[in-house]
């Protein structure tokens, strides 16, 4: 017995200098690549092990896989102002949804246990207008070009993140994580645009800021500013859509660290709308935290909110304190709608467009908004919010579809939380998914934000939790029972 101890401790410090050696001689190879083939190939030389204990990381667990994919969508078109990738910044998120679900499949072989495919109404809908996206394709205005860099944003992610929420958010507690994960990207989100506040700008955000974003983020108020998201209105919706959603589940939450959390990432997302100056922004909130009066039952919370929502407007509408803010006063003009420019100069560009899309009832074809050239319908015509960027885009038939799409959401929200789900905890998610949509969507008339990264994954995300949720409802209840 001794005998063998003795040769498991001799094996044991045998491996040991065999690791050491390794280690020994690949730094030394390192250090010889760097002097020798150059630093490029150097790093390169390094990172491939730490390349391998990552991708070996996700197989073993798919969730982190999916977090990696949202957190890609977050800072992707961030590190694009610093970063020239050798493809465009969509192909690398399409490539992450490749790899997602290339680790469910190899984690499913292996034996282990993954979420399962639930095909409800919602999830053939969305389908549907999956496969009239890609149909575009036929459409005689269009070209595969513009066609391919608009279609998987548009038409297939909205699918594809739903498919992923389903095999990989299967429970409560991966629900619980989603949401720490999205509110710490908030927060880092609303610390990052309070620094070019207060700090300012670096280089590369400068050069952004004074060619491609000049003539909408250097306003006579002062700079909108945008922190790491493609520009000033998807940050000011996003962090809208957070408030919301952070706000109505620190309500619920009875854990005090958890409720802590989420009340520190509304306020900060808070203040990060208002720096945003993206006026349409302040919508997020008002319609969100007003749909979620109608989901409740409780007259406190019905009281508590409408008594709010009346002081805001009050505060917005009625008064003029604070309009020594710049913020402030940016924020309240959101309330003239006849007096704002640019809101007077969307509905002109609308009217043009209603002149030439009667004749188009299947759109002008994806991506041609965008891309317009001289000569073009669309050229030199601004669309400036999602649903008249679908209407343009795909004509009204997609329209209708991409409405009908939204309204059953809302609607399949509304009715779970209402009387199908039981269980509070995942009734107060939905209710907060549920709400924060509404308000995101009244918000993409203003603004073309349902479909810029990150808050189009974000909206998608949101519409899977809410049509697993009668699932994992059932498995809390079972759980109970057997308890």
């Amino acid at each position: 017995m001794m005998q063998s101890d003795h040769n498991n401790g001799s094996t044991l410090i045998t491996e040991r200098h065999v690791l050491l050696l390794i280690l020994i001689l690949g730094g030394l190879a390192g250090a010889y690549l760097f002097v020798f083939a150059g630093t490029s190939v150097g790093m390169v030389f390094y990172l491939v092990p730490l390349l391998l204990l990552f991708l070996m990381s996700c197989l073993s667990s798919p969730v982190r896989c999916f977090f990696l994919l949202y957190i890609a969508s977050y800072f992707v078109m961030g590190v694009a102002r610093y970063v020239t990738f050798p493809m465009p910044a969509g192909v690398i998120l399409d490539i992450l949804i490749l790899f997602n679900f290339l680790c469910l499949c190899l984690h499913y072989i292996r034996g282990n246990p993954i979420g399962k495919l639930h095909f409800n109404p919602f999830l053939i809908i969305s389908i549907l207008w999956m496969i009239f996206c890609l149909l575009e394709i036929i459409n005689p205005m269009s070209s595969f070009s513009n066609w391919i860099t608009t279609v998987r944003n548009i038409g297939i992610h909205i699918v594809l993140f739903q498919l992923l929420v389903f095999l990989n958010l299967d429970n409560l507690d991966k629900l619980r994580l989603f949401f720490g994960l999205w509110g710490t990207l908030i927060v880092l989100g609303a610390l990052k645009a309070i620094g070019q506040k207060y700090i300012g700008f670096d280089r590369f955000e400068s050069a952004w800021l004074y060619t491609y974003g000049a003539h909408t983020h250097v306003i006579y108020s002062g700079i909108r500013y945008f922190s790491f998201f493609t520009d000033a209105a998807n940050f000011g919706c996003h962090m809208g859509l957070g408030i919301v959603v952070f706000t109505i589940l620190s309500f619920y939450e009875k854990v005090a660290n958890r409720r802590i959390f989420y009340i520190a990432v509304a306020i900060i997302a808070f203040y990060g709308l208002m720096i945003s100056g993206t006026r349409a922004a302040i919508a997020v909130p008002f319609v969100g935290f007003a749909f979620f009066i109608i989901l409740v039952k409780e007259w406190k919370w019905i009281m508590v909110g409408v008594g709010l929502l009346a002081l805001a407007f009050s505060f917005f509408n009625l008064t003029t304190i604070g309009n020594s803010n710049g913020d402030i006063r940016r924020m309240r003009t959101a309330f003239s709608f006849s007096q704002d420019a640019s809101f007077n100069v969307r509905l002109e560009n609308q009217k043009k467009m209603r002149s030439f899309m009667s004749d188009h009832p299947f759109g002008i074809g994806l991506g041609a908004s965008k891309h317009a050239n001289e000569g073009d319908l669309i050229h030199g015509i601004a669309t400036d919010s999602s649903f008249v960027f679908i209407w343009v885009e795909t004509g009204i038939v997609g329209l209708v579809i991409y409405v009908l799409l939204c309204l059953t959401i809302l609607g399949f929200g509304t009715y779970y939380v209402l009387v199908v789900l039981k269980d509070n905890r995942i009734k107060s998610i939905v209710a907060a998914s549920t709400a924060g949509l509404a308000g995101i969507m009244v918000a993409g008339y203003a603004n073309e934000v349902l479909h810029q990264m990150p808050t189009g994954q974000t909206v998608y995300i949101l519409m899977g939790i809410i049509m697993l949720s009668p699932v994992i409802d059932k498995k809390l209840a079972h759980d109970h029972s057997t308890v």
